[in-house]
């Protein structure tokens, strides 16, 4: 508005210096700023902007199309959550406790609940925001919460609706929803709509929706992708080659093979290494890229990481006939260690090995000496193994390192800290009587990792051990703990008493 901009620009010079001049409209606004005092200059400047503020804040009633008629929504099949579970919706929304709201929405789905419509738009605008949501919204809307996706633009992401006109008309991060969710259900289809399109798309656009291909991804993609690798744009050669690398059984996967293979040989002394004497134009092509280069490393050890890092690490195993631990603890504090280890935690997770992946798991302090992102690549390792055998591993780890597990040199504490999984009973169990230990033999002391390891630990945990946390961890003054770890306590307790009520209320 007019009025507005003559009120700053008068603001800035002055209204000694420039007179203030209120051009009105015929409506409430001019007829408000119509009976401000002129005389008095700067109090009329400071009683305009403020009007036309409020004016503003109190907005405007929308336009009604009366020949639009919306059609109203079926009923749900569902029932909707309680009056508590809706009350702890509510706090989490407000910002407390968020990073609890997938645990309560994917336990809602579970419990074969619906959200309460009061908490609907609420939700949907949050996963319009924050995608990493949705997978647990989109569950738990019922039918109501579907219909009313449909009336707000932002919320398109429920619907869907319209694929043909989102694929062919709408912005990239929805076309790659669109093809996420194809290659979800029909990879096969998912990959046609792709190829129909590749041409005409910008590689920035092009790079980008190849790597939904990631998704169902398998040998029937490799073809594609193969012809992807000579794409006049290094950012689509280089997702191609990425994905290429996941496919164990692709034409680039057996190259590199060849190419390592003579460079790398076992004998009594350990694993003795070539390196390779210069990135060849082919190697180039397949992914590797010369200018990625560690100068911790140098640069054919640089080199060597990356080419180490296409082969799948079962390969080892069979032609040295030697388990992942077994290669694990040949490489220990080998000036090739950092390489190794590096390599073969990215090949694992490319090629998805569950075996390789829980031996480097359980040698994870080593990861935390030699990377620098050793969180990163842990939790990127959890996802290669089923969440059973992820438990399972985990009490393995803490049964045989008991003591400290606040330490970050025992492997229990890294795991139980990065692993994506609530820690089932056992775990839960013998992590509180850890803890009690912990905190015991350290009372005079203010462990600033106790209590940063607490607030991770009280989002993990079972809320089926509550009682048993209450009663394990419940200090008397003569024991003398610091005021800092009974006040993280006191946070975890109160933190895992709200998961142990949520779960109850969704459970009744």
């Amino acid at each position: 508005m007019n009025i507005w901009q003559d009120l700053v620009k008068t603001a800035v010079v002055g209204t000694q210096r420039l007179e203030l001049k209120i051009t009105t409209q015929d409506n409430q606004l001019g007829e408000v700023l119509n009976h401000l005092d002129t005389k008095d200059k700067e109090g009329c400047l400071l009683s305009a902007a403020g009007t036309i503020y409020f004016y503003q804040k109190a907005g405007k009633f929308i336009a009604i199309d009366n020949n639009k008629t919306i059609e109203t929504c079926d009923l749900d099949d569902l029932p909707y959550c309680s009056h508590a579970s809706e009350q702890h919706l509510g706090i989490m929304l407000s910002g407390e406790y968020g990073a609890i709201l997938p645990e309560w929405l994917k336990l809602l789905a579970d419990t074969k609940k619906n959200v309460s419509p009061k908490y609907l738009p609420e939700l949907l605008t949050l996963g319009s925001r924050q995608n990493n949501l949705r997978k647990y919204i989109l569950p738990v809307l019922g039918k109501r919460g579907i219909w009313l996706a449909t009336q707000n633009p932002e919320w398109n992401y429920v619907s869907s609706e319209d694929k043909e006109k989102i694929w062919k008309n709408g912005s990239l991060e929805a076309r790659k929803n669109v093809l996420h969710e194809l290659r979800q259900s029909e990879a096969e289809t998912g990959l046609s709509q792709l190829q129909s399109i590749w041409t005409k798309e910008r590689a920035q656009e092009r790079a980008s929706l190849l790597e939904v291909l990631e998704i169902g991804l398998s040998v029937e993609d490799e073809k594609f992708l193969e012809d992807a690798l000579e794409d006049r744009s290094k950012l689509v050669r280089d997702v191609a080659a990425r994905l290429l690398a996941q496919i164990p059984e692709s034409k680039l996967v057996n190259r590199m093979v060849e190419r390592v293979r003579p460079l790398l040989s076992l004998d009594r002394n350990g694993i003795e290494v070539v390196l390779p004497k210069k990135c060849t134009l082919e190697m180039t092509q397949d992914g590797i890229d010369e200018s990625k280069y560690i100068p911790s490393l140098g640069e054919k050890a640089s080199l060597l990481l990356q080419m180490l890092s296409f082969v799948p690490p079962s390969i080892w195993s069979n032609d040295w006939q030697k388990t992942p631990d077994e290669l694990i603890k040949i490489v220990e504090n080998s000036k090739w260690e950092k390489v190794f280890l590096e390599a073969w935690i990215t090949a694992t997770i490319r090629s998805k090995d569950t075996v390789w992946a829980e031996a480097l798991l359980k040698a994870c302090p080593k990861l935390s000496k030699n990377l620098t992102n050793s969180d990163g690549s842990i939790k990127y390792l959890f996802k290669v193994i089923p969440e059973s055998q992820i438990q399972s591993l985990i009490l393995e780890v803490l049964q045989q390192h008991p003591d400290n597990i606040f330490s970050s040199a025992n492997p229990a504490f890294i795991l139980l800290v990065n692993t994506p999984y609530i820690w089932d009973e056992q775990i839960s169990q013998t992590a509180i009587s850890s803890i009690k230990s912990c905190i015991e033999s350290n009372n005079k002391v203010n462990n600033w990792q106790l209590s940063s390891a607490l607030a991770t630990f009280s989002s993990k945990i079972s809320p089926s051990v509550y009682s048993q946390a209450v009663n394990y961890l419940n200090f008397a003054a003569s024991e003398n703990i610091h005021k800092t770890l009974i006040d993280a306590v006191d946070r975890f307790l109160t933190k895992l008493q709200f998961r142990y009520e949520m779960r109850q209320a969704l459970l009744v």
